[in-house]
């Protein structure tokens, strides 16, 4: 029932920070920053079992630990991106957020690269 927790947290934040808002604005910013790191750390810290039975399983299959690493990077990378944009349109600044998200994009496509040639060169190697 950790979820229970993590969202009993978030509303008090969330309230607190409603009712600092209009005194001191910045407070509540920080605040509202403070709680959503823990959040995000606290689900975080529950990945380790999740990334040690994925690498059972690329085990057991075969598949080239570079290709497994970089997988687990794109996915984080994705999650930090997102975290990182919410972050910035809470404070206000879409434009910040939109720019988090397309380096994001980039640093996805660009980590994908490998990937994506393993992929071509096995399609090649199907084709007569």
């Amino acid at each position: 029932m950790e979820i229970i927790s993590l969202i009993g947290i978030a509303i008090i934040a969330t309230l607190l920070a409603l009712l600092i808002r209009r005194d001191r604005p910045e407070l509540a910013l920080l605040l509202a920053l403070t709680a959503a790191a823990l959040i995000f750390l606290f689900a975080v810290t529950r990945l380790a079992g999740v990334i040690s039975v994925l690498e059972g399983l690329a085990q057991r299959t075969g598949i080239n630990r570079q290709y497994f690493s970089l997988l687990l990077k794109i996915i984080a990378i994705a999650y930090i991106a997102e975290f990182g944009a919410q972050v910035c349109r809470d404070a206000g600044q879409e434009a910040v957020a939109g720019a988090v998200e397309v380096a994001g994009k980039i640093l996805v496509l660009v980590l994908s690269v490998p990937i994506l040639i393993a992929v071509f060169d096995l399609t090649l190697k199907l084709l007569p």
